[in-house]
């Protein structure tokens, strides 16, 4: 059944297989038609072509990488549901030192009676957003 507690359960679900590097659970939770918009491509991508572009960064162009989130919110509306949060990229290119990306996401998920699914989602540097209060 869709809820709040499934949808918790789905997305930590999906950071475990992130952290485990298991890319085949983590990609299952992604729908084949979902709209990708991350941080590090100047593009849309479904889930394909960010399979590629993960592909790309485990091939050995990093040693190692985490992606761990904080501060995240969950709603679950019937079979739809949003996960928003702060999220910390954290690698370490080959021959280089560690990398810190502190970003803000906004995943939109689909329940069925298969379970949560992603449908859409999209991720930013804090750097690209609000540094200050607007002016009076």
């Amino acid at each position: 059944m869709a809820n709040k507690n499934t949808l918790e359960s789905a997305f930590a679900g999906l950071v475990d297989a992130l952290d485990r590097g298991d890319l085949e659970r983590f990609f299952g939770t992604i729908l084949a038609d979902a709209v990708i918009m991350d941080e590090d491509l100047p593009f849309r991508v479904d889930r394909a072509g960010f399979e590629t572009h993960i592909a790309f960064h485990a091939s050995g162009t990093w040693e190692n990488f985490t992606w761990k989130p904080g501060e995240v919110r969950f709603r679950a509306l019937g079979d739809v549901g949003s996960v928003t949060g702060f999220a910390m990229f954290r690698g370490k290119p080959r021959d280089a030192g560690y990398r810190l990306r502190p970003m803000m996401f906004t995943q939109g998920w689909i329940g069925s009676s298969a379970g949560w699914r992603i449908a859409s989602w999209h991720q930013s540097p804090i750097v690209g957003h609000v540094n200050r209060p607007s002016p009076a």
